[in-house]
């Protein structure tokens, strides 16, 4: 990977999950991570798009894993639950990363304004 790529971090690989990569790597300057708790689903995305990387990963579980994952990407797509993103938005806020969600904001989202 060259150092002009940017790198994403998409995290949920459900429906419209398929729509995002795709868009995403229509870029050849983009590198995407694609997480999943679901091996499957995570594979099918890599194979049918280019510059994907599938990674199995329960981001609820795996707090120190997904801690990394976040340090190491530019951009965080969080395409998860919405009940998840206070504490993504929180790893983003303390890598420094942007953060993307296709949810309105939640009461704990809005505490996180400020930081």
């Amino acid at each position: 990977m060259s150092s002009l790529e940017k790198r994403i971090l998409v995290l949920g690989t459900g429906f419209v999950s398929g729509p995002v990569v795709e868009y995403l790597t229509r870029n050849e300057h983009v590198h995407v991570t694609a997480v999943s708790a679901m091996k499957q689903e995570a594979d099918r995305l890599a194979s049918a798009n280019p510059r994907t990387t599938p990674v199995l990963l329960d981001v609820q579980r795996s707090q120190n894993d997904l801690d990394k994952l976040i340090k190491e990407h530019d951009v965080v797509v969080s395409l998860l639950p919405y009940s998840l993103h206070p504490d993504v938005a929180a790893l983003c806020i303390k890598h420094h990363r942007h953060l993307v969600t296709t949810s309105y904001v939640s009461p704990k989202m809005k505490a996180l304004h400020d930081e």
